[in-house]
């Protein structure tokens, strides 16, 4: 039983996709940049973002819902317009994050140069993201960076 347990979860893992980052947020409205430390846990089904710094907090994608906990354990439950948008945000940065994903999906075009692929969206995506970039070492993201139309950007570096 105990072997079938690690075996499971070994299985589990091969699928799972997860790494510590830093996220660098600059807000356009108050000219600031904020910086938070935190991880990523990216699942078949679930996503989950845990940051550590500053403050703690949870946000948990699956398929219909985005379910935020704060560092006291209190969950929040996105509704309408706001867990569309935040799952929709999730998963674009999903994609960003992974190589393997990056070059083939049917949401953006992508362009290389030298080391950096230059991301543009498609539908209404495009309404939301204006352009990425994304950084690669040694066939993998290191780091991406998306453009907002309102002049915000969010740019993650992984760790």
């Amino acid at each position: 039983m105990r072997i079938m347990i690690l075996l499971a979860l070994h299985v589990a893992l091969l699928f799972a996709n997860s790494y510590d980052f830093t996220e660098s947020k600059y807000v356009s409205a108050v000219g600031a940049n904020f910086v938070k430390k935190g991880h990523i846990d990216v699942m078949k089904n679930k996503t989950i973002i845990t940051y550590k710094a500053p403050l703690h907090k949870k946000i948990i994608k699956t398929d219909t819902n985005v379910t935020m906990e704060d560092s006291k354990g209190k969950l929040y439950h996105l509704k309408g317009r706001a867990n569309f948008y935040a799952r929709t945000f999730i998963d674009i940065m999903t994609r960003l994050g992974d190589f393997s994903k990056l070059k083939s999906n049917p949401d953006f075009d992508v362009k290389k140069d030298k080391d950096i692929y230059y991301v543009s969206f498609k539908g209404d995506i495009a309404n939301r993201i204006v352009k990425a970039e994304v950084k690669i070492k040694n066939s993998k993201v290191s780091s991406f960076k998306m453009f907002m139309p309102n002049g915000d950007t969010l740019e993650i570096t992984k760790q």
